[in-house]
């Protein structure tokens, strides 16, 4: 599938196996391939944290909560948006399970109705589970395979959404 970029280049989304595939499309590749770097590339420093959250239906809640766990895989917030609330959570470092796990779930809920006793009988709505493509430190850095130009932008873990627009603004730098 091809996509209109603003800056009048293209966007191809595909499947690939290896970045060279890439070459023969494009003289500049954006690796932003997530938890499939670590075998793309092949990148072994990256490892999944699995997330997983609820979502109920909001018995009223119109205030955020977040309480900061240190080091705890067992995540305590929730953020009503609407007609439902969505809290948790989980983060659990090299799960690779995409499927939300009812024992977590139940100490999710658990934790937060501690702090909101009104989730505990909101009704659930769905279930949410990711991977968070970690690794030591962010690879945000360009290699040259022959002719091609790789920029590699992987390995946020749970910051992704909060770290893209720099992380865009030094890809485009690079390439």
């Amino acid at each position: 599938m091809f996509l209109q970029s603003p800056a009048d280049g293209e966007i191809e989304i595909r499947r690939i196996d290896s970045l060279r595939q890439a070459a023969s499309t494009a003289p500049v590749v954006v690796n932003c391939a997530g938890m499939g770097a670590r075998d793309l590339v092949p990148d072994l420093e990256l490892i999944p944290v699995r997330g997983q959250l609820v979502v109920v239906e909001n018995p009223g809640i119109t205030e955020f909560f977040s309480e900061e766990t240190g080091h705890s895989s067992d995540l305590l917030h929730y953020y009503p948006q609407g007609d439902a609330v969505v809290f948790g959570g989980a983060s659990q470092t090299g799960a690779w399970g995409r499927d939300p796990d009812p024992r977590t779930a139940e100490a999710i809920i658990d934790r937060c109705a501690q702090v909101e006793p009104r989730l505990r009988r909101a009704r659930v709505l769905e279930h949410r589970v990711g991977l968070r493509p970690t690794r030591p430190c962010i690879r945000l850095e360009q290699e040259r395979l022959g002719g091609l130009c790789v920029i590699h932008n992987y390995g946020h873990g749970g910051a992704g959404v909060s770290l893209s627009w720099g992380c865009a603004l030094e890809v485009a730098a690079c390439s």
